[in-house]
């Protein structure tokens, strides 16, 4: 640097001088030392470079870690509720993004660190660096995949074995991070471990120290701040009281109607009572990308129903269901958002042409902020804990008939109060506000910020075979259907109001839900660019801080 040209001035003073300097040195970032990687060709040649792209030409994808996302997602879903994925995908996507970045010149893992970073410039070609990093990332997922949903551990090795060629006894041992695969263990090793003190109480330690029960709820104190285990709060005569007239119609019920588990069966015999699945998660939960303060400046309004009408509404709403195969369809699709927003992403991520670290880092800017907003609306589901539309429709119209939907394969009949059920299943939470809508509005808000434009460029499709429903198999929809979407908006509207057409909530839910999590992406994209950049200025959550800080809020 020539001091003489940045300072021309002889006459300004030494400590003058000395601040100037000093701003210019720490306007460049200080690195770490890369680490040389370790060739294909170098260890015993099972996998190469060409090797890799035959098996992405064969595939027809444009990353290796695709073929494993059934097993993962399928595990996740099948194995948890949904509080639950959305804690787990927020770590897998995490520790892949923590991997990849590791590739990029500039980017830094979630914890602003680059203490893992690779020499890019050691890399004989850019087909070389590439192969590299898409079978890090393919080894991350599998690595981590097994770590989260020990159940899909056969199917992930299946696939990394015999479908793309990567074997993974590379896995045992000590981490060498100048390999793929090295790198993927020691990342995702860190990852999983930071993941264990995150206030989920995964493993039931938090309650019991011996026969323990993952995610049970617990009390839990901090600095003298408590939280104590969710009570249901339906005890109380006055929140059951309904009065209906002469003909049996609806005159009065509590604005204030608190949750009620429902009863389950297995349809062989065996019944039981919900529990309020993690209840504590809102609360004791650690954020990504969200500080404690900005956390508790989203809120939403305190209910007030009149459940008369909202029996009726969702009778009218699942009335209209029940003859409409493209209803129907919807609300199974957008039922689970790891089967439906997340395949949508990685579609329009294929189509529009990005690459491996692109991806990831939309991908980790994503499952934080559906994360961050799945623990907000838990948290007012909890603070609000207001009752479920069956139990509304069974205490207030009882033995009065309405038309609308019968159940799976009846279509539309009279039906008793006290036989309704909605379309799909009730899910073990409180009503308000809706988790999908919050969910799916952080979403389409995060791809919003992220590419700038609400319109996706490329259309996405998801077709819906004949007869492929889970709820009426072989009969529904009665043709091929294609669901095609051009804005993310189109999304996230579709994915909250398939909630209300299937009866799972009362009219004020979603737009809650909607109004609660709204902005919350555009905090998360900003700390995610300032990653994507070298600045540490972006880190989503402090590494070195492992404790349980209890966040509150009372409307």
């Amino acid at each position: 640097m020539n001091l003489k040209k940045v300072l021309p001035n002889n006459n300004i003073d030494a400590a003058m001088k000395l601040s100037i300097l000093f701003l210019l040195l720490s306007s460049f970032r200080l690195t770490f030392a890369c680490t040389d990687p370790t060739k294909f060709d170098e260890i015993n040649g099972e996998i190469s470079t060409d090797g890799v792209f035959n098996t992405l030409n064969s595939l027809q994808i444009p990353y290796l870690f695709l073929p494993l996302a059934d097993e993962v997602i399928g595990g996740l879903v099948a194995n948890h509720e949904s509080p639950i994925q959305f804690r787990l995908a927020n770590i897998q996507g995490t520790n892949v993004y923590n991997v990849v970045a590791m590739y990029d010149d500039k980017a830094l893992d979630i914890w602003g660190k680059e203490d893992n970073r690779i020499c890019s410039t050691a890399f004989s070609t850019l087909r070389e660096k590439q192969a590299h990093e898409t079978v890090a990332a393919a080894y991350a997922f599998a690595y981590s995949g097994i770590k989260i949903v020990p159940k899909a551990e056969e199917g992930i090795r299946n696939v990394m074995e015999n479908v793309l060629g990567l074997p993974m006894r590379y896995l045992d041992g000590t981490a060498d991070i100048s390999t793929p695969w090295g790198l993927a263990k020691k990342v995702i090793d860190e990852g999983v471990d930071f993941a264990r003190t995150d206030g989920w109480n995964a493993d039931g330690s938090l309650r019991n120290t011996y026969n323990r029960i993952p995610y049970s709820d617990f009390d839990y104190e901090d600095s003298g701040n408590n939280y104590t285990a969710y009570v249901l709060k339906n005890n109380n005569k006055k929140n059951k009281k309904v009065e209906l007239d002469e003909s049996g119609n609806c005159v009065v019920t509590p604005s204030a109607w608190w949750w009620e588990p429902l009863l389950e069966s297995d349809e062989s015999g065996y019944s039981v009572r919900q529990e309020h699945v993690t209840p504590f998660c809102g609360f004791t939960g650690r954020l990504f990308g969200l500080s404690a303060e900005e956390y508790e400046a989203f809120n939403t309004r305190k209910p007030r129903h009149d459940y008369c009408f909202e029996s009726d509404f969702v009778l009218e709403r699942t009335s209209a269901l029940a003859t409409s195969d493209k209803q129907k369809m919807e609300v199974e699709l957008f039922d689970s958002k790891f089967t439906s927003l997340l395949p949508l992403q990685i579609q329009w991520s294929i189509k529009s042409g990005l690459n491996e670290f692109e991806f990831w880092h939309y991908d980790m800017t994503l499952v934080i902020a559906m994360y961050d907003a799945l623990m907000l609306v838990w948290r007012d589901k909890v603070l609000f804990n207001r009752i479920r539309p069956t139990t509304v429709v069974h205490r207030v119209k009882r033995e009065k008939a309405t038309v609308t939907y019968a159940g799976p394969f009846q279509g539309r009949k009279q039906v008793k109060g006290i036989d309704w059920q909605p379309y799909k299943r009730t899910m073990p939470h409180a009503e308000y506000p809706s988790g999908s809508s919050c969910i799916c509005t952080a979403y389409a808000e995060t791809l919003q910020s992220l590419t700038n434009s609400d319109a996706l460029g490329v259309p996405v499709e998801q077709p819906i075979p004949a007869g492929s429903s889970k709820i009426e198999p072989g009969v529904t929809p009665a043709q091929d259907l294609v669901f095609t979407y051009t804005k993310w908006s189109e999304i996230q509207e579709i994915c909250g109001a398939s909630r209300e057409y299937g009866g799972m909530h009362f009219s004020k839910a979603v737009s809650a839900g909607k109004r609660l999590c709204s902005g919350l992406a555009e905090k998360i994209v900003e700390k995610a660019n300032l990653l994507k950049a070298g600045n540490s200025d972006g880190a989503m959550v402090d590494f070195n801080d492992r404790s349980i800080r209890i966040k509150t809020k009372v409307y």
